[in-house]
């Protein structure tokens, strides 16, 4: 498969078909078009073949906490190295841009926290614990 690395932010339809496609929770239309213009940076693959939006992720931030989202890759390119391409531009990006008093967070869905501690990411248990709340 040949493909293009792109910073170009995706529309929000395709965001949320690669999300869903690849296992990730639904996120509605709206509003992930307004969080994708939030976003500090973006990095996507797209087939050569036809401009589909195969993998993702990004990295969202106020200057001081930043996370890192959104790693997708759809099923049928998955463990071939897709995942981890996009987390080397992420973590370049990372490196080269933000400020070393920066705090960047993850929530990693097993077995993908393989790939995350590949970058240097490292669970903060027991001095802290992620939480999350989701609204129902």
């Amino acid at each position: 498969m040949d493909y293009i690395i792109t910073t170009d932010l995706p529309n929000a339809e395709e965001f949320v078909k690669l999300r869903v496609d690849a296992g990730l929770s639904f996120r509605s239309i709206e509003v992930s078009r307004q969080a994708l213009l939030k976003s500090v940076y973006f990095v996507g693959l797209r087939s050569k073949e036809d401009d589909t939006l195969i993998g993702m992720g990004r990295l969202v931030g106020d200057g001081i906490m930043f996370i890192v989202s959104d790693i997708a890759v759809l099923p049928e390119f998955q463990g071939k190295g897709y995942g981890k391409l996009i987390m080397t531009h992420i973590k370049n990006y990372i490196d080269s841009n933000l400020d070393k008093t920066a705090c960047v967070t993850l929530l990693a869905d097993v077995p993908a926290d393989r790939l995350y501690k590949q970058f240097g990411f490292r669970e903060s248990a027991p001095a802290s614990i992620g939480m999350i709340y989701q609204m129902k």
